[in-house]
Formats: structure tokens, C-alpha cells, sequence
């Protein structure tokens, strides 16, 4: 099955990141970093199938070399802040073979970014038990080169000039400058651009190697499906998860897999039974010229009378006859109370009838999907801050060490503690402008949302029932209808005639068979009463 995983990352000095260590770890080369002077080799990295750079025409041929190239950007970025590379993780599709995945991954990097300049580091990862998650890992250059094979600025300064031509002081008396990129790499809508190339070029990779599947990246919004998105897991909860362990991310996925399923429900049947009732529309506009008034309730007394002639034909036990006609009764009863107290008595009644269940159900849908963002946001903001609680003591001390060897020492030995630091860290810093939030303040307004969530399904659960009792007046009138139902052939009178009284036939023809099984099992009571009776006289001549 395909997937739409496409992650962009950034790794920047500033987090602690460096490109020779994920190089390193993405190809599972030894490098040696000359920055920190320093072998970067990750040992127990297994699963790895492939690896390749691949080199605009002018870029030196010296760049092949994967230790070579990543050293030299790392030279070309002496900022502390200074973002080295840009990095991708891919899911490849498993419906293609390893050759047709490198093909895939290499014709998009050359499509989306070595034709405009950057080097593309390019790795395949297909882990144990292979075939359940390949995928590739992408690093590009963040500086452009010159034809001479230099490494160029990423952006310049130029003043910022008035409408007759002239430069503008600013209010410190310095002249007013802006930063000018020197290409579009950072432009905030490539993203959206390689992700549409990547689902383009996916999809026909897919359909020339004969597969059905097909992918599809954009969000659930963008596509306008009503559904909540599912919060991705990662490796640890996916364990936990597997191994019986319940996880928060993982409660939270089947609460929302249940939301989901509810919304999907009522949307499904509404959108199902309105298509319904417009082909019976159509039909009857068909036959009769101009719409033609049905009224369930005698299509539904109808029914249940062919259930009754049809029992009675097929079925040998009197008792189970008379068991399902008084649970027909009861079903008929119920649903005709339900039609009287709606007023839906007609087609047309039932098709206006659906609009207004969708139309009143459709705020509360997107009401409950607005909530449950809302929540997850709260709840992976709690989440964030009970880690950074949890890890402080060892980022304390790590920020108190001064001396150099014992620093690095310290950062190898906790490195996935102080990593997930800095990642959750920044998490806050993007989505709390305004510092740290209140803990309690979190609490209460997720208990608040959880409160008008139930309140939301329990006001849609209602319009879910009366869908099923709508579902089932469909149940037992639509075998009626397809009797008016247009066909390819042009509409005769006498067709028009023969299906006007097909219904009626049908219900002749049941009470016909229905008289000859009668006769047949009466015929069949006398035979065996008459041999009864001269059994009886033989054993009193006997005695």
C-alpha cells in the first residue's frame, strides 16, 4: 500500500546538528568530520540498499566523494547558526521493485533539484523484514556553486529605495537594507511544488509497472474530505503499541478512528440515499413525462404483503410463518408511526427530508473536527512540556559543564535525552509566542473540549438513528422501484404499459403459487389421513 510520507526537515549548527554526522548516518559510510576532528560511523545502521550523489553539470566532480563534499560544507558555513542542509525522508512505494524505487527517487531529484543547481546525497533504506517500510533519505546543498566551482552566498543586501529612486534612513540613521536570496531553494511554497511532482511522478512510475494503486499528497483539508487526521506514532509507540502497551498518541488515534467513523457514517448514508431517491426521480420523470406522487406507506404495505405470500409458498413451519408476520407487523407499525410523526410520506418528502439531516449535521462534522485539532495541539503541548520537565536535570548540567572534552563526553553519552531537548523545546517556542502556557489552564481546557465534544455526539448520534430508519423504508421499497427504472432502449407505450403493471403481476403470481402449494399439501393431508384410517381399520380386523 502507498504512502504519503514526505518529511522536510532543516539541520542547522544552532540545534547541535552537523551534515558529515547525518551523512554518515543516512549511507552508512565512515566519514571523518574535520570540523570536530572526529570519525562519524554508526556501526549498527543495517538495512541500507543504496547510495549515490548526483552532481549538477558544473559542480566539481570532486563532490562524489561523499566525505569531501559534506567537510566542504561544512567549511563553506562558518556562522554558528548557519543551516548546512537540507534533509528529506521518503516513503517509497512497496508495489515497486528495488530498481524501479531508484529510478523513482532519482528521476525526482533530478527533476526537482539538481536540474536547478544542488547537490542531491541520496540513500535507500529498506530495514528488517525488508519490504514493509523502504524508504529514501535525501540531503541537498543549501549554497549554490558558480561555474568555476565555488561556493556562492546564499543571500545579499541591497538598500531599500523610495518612489524617486533614493536610499531611506531608518530611525537609528543607518541606511535601510533587505535581504535579497540569491535563488528560490527557500521559497516557501517549494514544498507544496515537490510534493505535487513526487504524487505526479509516483503515480505513473506506479501505473507503468502495472499496479492499481495510486497516492495522493495533499492534506485531507485540501482534498475536502471530511476526516480527521490520524497522529502519527513513530517507531517507540508503534512497539509499545503492538506489544499490548497502551500509549497517550495511541488512545488519542482511536478516539479520533472512532470520531471518524461516525462523521463518515452519516455523511456516507446521506450521500448514498440522496442518490438513490434522484435516480427514482428520474425514473418516474422518465415513464410518466411529469413526476408522479408515491407514497411509502403503500409501498411498504406492498412489501411486507409479498413477504407474507412469499413465506407462505416457500416455508413449511406454520409457526415460523406466524412468528415472522407479527415481526413484519411490528417493523411496519414502527415505521409508519416514524413517517407520520416526520410527515415523511412521499419520495419527495423522504429526498427533503435527507437534505435536511445534511445540512444540519454538517456544522456539527466540522465543529467536532475543529475540536479534535484542538486537541491534539493541547494535548502534544502537555505532552512536550512533561519532557522538558523530565530532561531539565540533564540539560542543566549539560549547560554548566565548561570544559570542552568533558562537554563532549557528556553530549555522547545523553545524546538522544538532550536531542529530544532541543526538539521539544522548539515545538514550544513556535506554537507559544507568548512564553510558556499554564499547565493547569492546558487541563481545564481540555476537559472543557472533551465536554462539548460528547455534547456534539450526542446531538449527531440522534440524526445517525433516524438515518438507519430512513435506510430501512429504502430497504424494503427499493425492490419496487426498479420496476419504473429507464433502460438504454427508447420507452414504448407498451413497455411503459407492461411496467406500470408489473407490480401487480408479481403479486398475482405469489397468490398463485401460493394456492397451488396449499392445494398440494392438502391433497397430501388427505392422502395421509386416508392411510391413517386404513391402518387403523386393518389392526382392529387383526384383533
Amino acid at each position: 500500500m502507498t504512502c504519503p510520507h514526505y518529511k522536510i526537515k532543516i539541520s542547522s549548527r544552532k540545534d547541535g546538528h552537523s551534515s558529515v554526522a547525518q551523512a554518515a548516518y543516512q549511507s552508512g559510510d565512515r566519514l571523518y568530520d574535520e570540523r570536530d576532528h572526529r570519525t562519524k560511523y554508526y556501526r549498527d545502521k543495517r538495512g541500507i540498499t543504496h547510495t549515490e550523489i548526483i552532481l549538477p553539470p558544473h559542480a566539481p566532480q570532486k563532490y562524489k566523494d561523499r566525505n569531501t563534499l559534506w567537510n566542504a560544507v561544512e567549511a563553506a558555513e562558518p556562522n554558528w547558526n548557519s543551516q548546512l542542509a537540507r534533509r528529506f525522508e521518503i516513503a517509497l512505494p512497496i508495489e515497486l521493485s528495488k530498481e524501479a524505487s531508484i529510478e523513482l527517487i532519482r528521476q525526482h531529484c533530478l527533476e526537482q533539484f539538481v536540474s536547478k543547481g544542488m547537490i542531491a546525497d541520496i540513500a535507500i533504506h529498506d530495514p528488517d523484514p525488508p519490504g514493509h517500510n523502504p524508504h529514501a533519505h535525501v540531503m541537498l546543498t543549501m549554497r549554490p556553486i558558480d561555474e568555476n566551482g565555488n561556493w556562492m552566498k546564499k543571500a545579499h543586501k541591497e538598500y531599500v529605495l523610495d518612489e524617486n529612486g533614493e536610499r531611506i534612513r531608518t530611525a537609528g540613521g543607518n541606511w535601510k537594507t533587505r535581504k535579497v536570496n540569491t535563488t528560490d531553494w527557500n521559497d516557501p511554497e517549494n514544498a507544496e511544488r515537490w510534493r505535487h511532482a513526487w504524487e505526479v511522478l509516483q503515480n505513473q512510475f506506479l501505473e507503468m509497472n502495472g499496479c492499481t494503486e495510486r497516492i495522493c499528497m495533499r492534506s485531507y483539508r485540501n482534498q475536502g474530505v471530511d476526516k480527521i487526521p490520524m497522529i502519527h506514532m513513530g517507531p517507540a509507540v508503534t512497539a509499545m503499541e503492538r506489544n499490548g502497551t497502551l500509549t497517550d498518541i495511541g488512545n488519542l488515534n482511536r478516539e479520533i478512528r472512532e470520531t471518524n467513523h461516525l462523521i463518515s457514517s452519516v455523511k456516507r448514508t446521506i450521500l448514498f440515499l440522496m442518490d438513490w431517491l434522484s435516480e427514482i426521480r428520474d425514473a418516474i420523470t422518465e415513464i410518466n413525462a411529469e413526476p408522479q406522487t408515491i407514497y411509502l406507506a403503500e409501498l411498504l404495505a406492498r412489501r411486507f404483503e409479498e413477504r407474507k405470500q412469499e413465506r407462505i409458498v416457500k416455508w413449511q413451519s406454520g409457526y415460523s410463518i406466524q412468528t415472522a408476520d407479527q415481526k413484519d407487523l411490528k417493523r411496519f407499525a414502527d415505521i409508519i408511526a416514524y413517517m407520520h410523526e416526520t410527515k415523511v410520506l412521499t419520495i419527495t418528502d423522504l429526498q427533503e427530508r435527507f437534505a435536511s439531516l445534511n445540512s444540519e449535521s454538517y456544522p456539527i462534522r466540522k465543529e467536532l473536527k475543529q475540536i479534535n485539532r484542538q486537541l491534539n495541539h493541547i494535548r502534544k503541548l502537555i505532552d512536550c512540556m512533561d519532557t522538558l520537565s523530565r530532561l531539565a536535570p540533564i540539560q542543566e548540567e549539560y549547560s554548566k559543564i565548561f570544559w570542552k572534552r568533558r562537554k563532549e563526553q557528556f553530549a555522547k553519552e545523553h545524546k538522544e535525552e538532550l536531542k529530544q531537548w532541543y526538539k521539544t523545546n522548539q515545538y514550544i517556542k513556535e506554537h507559544c509566542r507568548d512564553g510558556f502556557p499554564d499547565l493547569s489552564v492546558l487541563k481545564h481546557r481540555i476537559s472543557s473540549l472533551e465536554i462539548k465534544k460528547q455534547d456534539l455526539k450526542a446531538s449527531i448520534e440522534p440524526m445517525q438513528s433516524e438515518m438507519n430508519k430512513l435506510s430501512e423504508i429504502r430497504y424494503y421499497v427499493m425492490d419496487l422501484i426498479p420496476e419504473l427504472m429507464p433502460n438504454n432502449e427508447p420507452m414504448t407505450a407498451e413497455k411503459i404499459t407492461a411496467k406500470r403493471e408489473s407490480l401487480l403481476i408479481r403479486l398475482d403470481k405469489a397468490k398463485e403459487e401460493s394456492a397451488v402449494r396449499y392445494n398440494q399439501q392438502h391433497t397430501k393431508i388427505r392422502e395421509e389421513d386416508k392411510c391413517t384410517t386404513l391402518r387403523s381399520k386393518s389392526n382392529e380386523q387383526t384383533m
